[in-house]
C-alpha cells in the first residue's frame, strides 16, 4: 500500500501535527472571536470580469481575533499543551501534555479549570519515542491512537475512552506492524468508531466498531485510503482497478452499508483527500496544489484555493460556512459567505473541526527547532458561526475541478492498485 509524501510526526518541536497523506506543517498562529449570531445572507453575485482561481486574500479580522482570544489555552510553564481533539460546542478541549518525564492525553473543560487525565506514556522507550496520533470526539466518546515508534507508521494502537464513566480508557485494536498500511485516522460519530486498517494481500479493511458493545464489524476490503467522516457518511478513496483513477466510496455510518453519495463528489476521478460535514465537501487535486468545494445549491464543484510555489494543500476541515486547511506556513480559512480566505495562524499550524468548533493551534513564539527557544503551544477555538463575515471578493467567479484532473492508482497518494 503506497503512502505519498511524509506525515509530520506528533512531536515535531514539541508540537503534535497529526498530517494526512501527504505533507503537514507545524502549529503557528493567531485566534478568533465568538461573536454574536446573525443570520447573514449570502453575498451578491460576482460582477462579469476574468475568473478569479481562488478566493481573494484578506487580513483577518479583529472580531476573529478577539474570538480567539476568549476561548485560549496557552501551554504552562514547562508544560507544553497542544490541542488534539474538540467538542461541537467548543466548551471542551482534548490535548497533550509533555514535559521532560512523560506524555499526557488530558481532557479540559470550564475555561481549562477542570482537568482529567485520561491516559499517560513515557515519551521514549526502550530506545523508541511513543506519541500520540489520531484524536477524535463524538461528545461522548474519545478514539485515540497510541504510535509506539515514531520512525514506524504500522506500529500503533487505537483506544477509546467513555467521557460518561469513570472507567479507563480500552483498546480498541492492535495493529499488525508486519502489514504495511495507510496512516492511521480514526474516526468516532455516535459511539461508532471508524478506520482503515492493511490485512494481508495488499488491501486494506474499512472497520466500524460499536465502542458500547465493543462488537467490530468490517464493512468493505479493497485498495482504500484512510477514512474520512462527512456527517453520517463514512467514506475514503478507492483504486477499482489498475487503471481506474481513484474515486470516493462511502457508507452509512449508522448501518454501515453503502450510499449514495452526491452526483459532484461521486463524480470526482482524481483526488488525494476528501473532508466535510455532512452538507459542504472539501478535497484537494491528486498534486497537492488546488483545493475544490461543493455544497448543495452548486451546479459544479468551485476552486477555492490554489498552494503557492513550493507549497502544498492538506488537512482540511470543514465547519459551518469555513473550509479550513494547513497550506505552506500557516493555517487557512476560507470563508464560503463573502468568497475569500484568511491566515488563521501567523507561521505553520495545525487545525482540527467537529460540528460548530475549530480548534487551532501553533507554536507560540513562532516555529524554532531549538529547545531552548521554545515557547510551547498556544490553543484557541473559533465557532464559525459566530464570526462576522470575511471582507468580500468581488471579483471571484466559480472555476470548477477540470474533468480530466485524474490520477491513476499507484500516482494517487495513499492508495496502490
Amino acid at each position: 500500500m503506497a503512502t505519498s509524501g511524509r506525515r509530520l510526526t506528533l512531536g515535531l518541536a514539541g508540537l503534535a501535527l497529526a498530517g494526512t497523506f501527504g505533507c503537514s506543517s507545524v502549529p503557528g498562529g493567531t485566534e478568533a472571536a465568538p461573536a454574536r449570531t446573525t443570520a447573514t445572507p449570502p453575498p451578491a453575485p460576482a460582477p462579469a470580469g476574468p475568473r478569479s482561481p481562488d478566493f481573494c486574500q484578506v487580513d483577518r479580522p479583529a472580531a476573529w481575533t478577539t474570538a480567539g482570544k476568549k476561548h485560549h489555552y496557552g501551554s504552562e510553564q514547562g508544560l507544553n499543551r497542544h490541542g488534539r481533539a474538540v467538542s461541537s460546542a467548543g466548551d471542551t478541549l482534548f490535548v497533550t501534555e509533555s514535559d521532560a518525564v512523560r506524555t499526557r492525553l488530558v481532557r479540559l473543560s470550564d475555561g481549562g479549570r477542570e482537568k482529567h487525565v485520561i491516559h499517560s506514556m513515557n515519551p521514549v522507550e526502550s530506545g523508541k519515542k511513543s506519541q500520540y496520533g489520531s484524536v477524535r470526539f463524538d461528545g461522548r466518546w474519545l478514539v485515540f491512537e497510541v504510535s509506539y515508534d515514531a520512525s514506524d507508521q504500522n506500529d500503533w494502537a487505537l483506544y477509546a475512552w467513555d467521557s460518561e464513566g469513570r472507567s479507563e480508557p480500552f483498546r480498541v485494536t492492535r495493529h499488525d506492524r508486519t502489514l504495511n498500511g495507510p496512516f492511521l485516522f480514526a474516526y468516532v460519530q455516535n459511539g461508532k468508531a471508524a478506520w482503515a486498517e492493511s490485512i494481508p494481500g495488499g488491501k486494506n479493511a474499512i472497520h466500524l466498531y460499536d465502542l458500547t458493545a465493543r462488537e467490530d464489524a468490517v464493512v468493505h476490503t479493497g485498495h482504500t485510503s484512510p477514512v474520512f467522516l462527512a456527517g453520517d457518511i463514512l467514506g475514503w478513496r478507492e483504486a477499482l482497478g489498475p487503471k481506474d483513477p481513484v474515486r470516493v466510496k462511502a457508507v452509512s455510518v449508522g448501518t454501515g452499508k453503502p450510499v449514495d453519495l452526491p452526483p459532484v463528489v461521486a463524480g470526482i476521478r482524481g483526488t488525494a483527500h476528501v473532508s466535510g460535514d455532512g452538507r459542504t465537501w472539501s478535497w484537494v487535486s491528486p498534486d497537492y496544489q488546488t483545493l475544490y468545494a461543493w455544497r448543495p445549491g452548486w451546479k459544479e464543484s468551485a476552486t477555492i484555493a490554489k498552494a503557492g510555489e513550493g507549497e502544498h494543500i492538506d488537512q482540511m476541515e470543514v465547519s459551518g460556512d469555513l473550509i479550513s486547511w494547513v497550506g505552506g506556513e500557516a493555517v487557512w480559512a476560507a470563508d464560503l459567505r463573502s468568497h475569500s480566505r484568511t491566515k488563521l495562524t501567523p507561521e505553520y499550524g495545525s487545525v482540527v473541526a467537529n460540528g460548530e468548533a475549530v480548534l487551532v493551534s501553533y507554536m507560540a513564539g513562532g516555529f524554532t527547532k531549538d529547545p531552548g527557544k521554545q515557547r510551547g503551544t498556544d490553543n484557541y477555538v473559533i465557532k464559525p458561526a459566530e464570526l462576522p463575515p470575511l471582507p468580500a471578493c468581488g471579483s471571484w467567479t466559480p472555476v470548477p475541478q477540470p474533468p480530466d484532473e485524474t490520477a491513476l492508482p499507484g500516482t494517487d497518494p495513499g492508495v496502490s492498485a
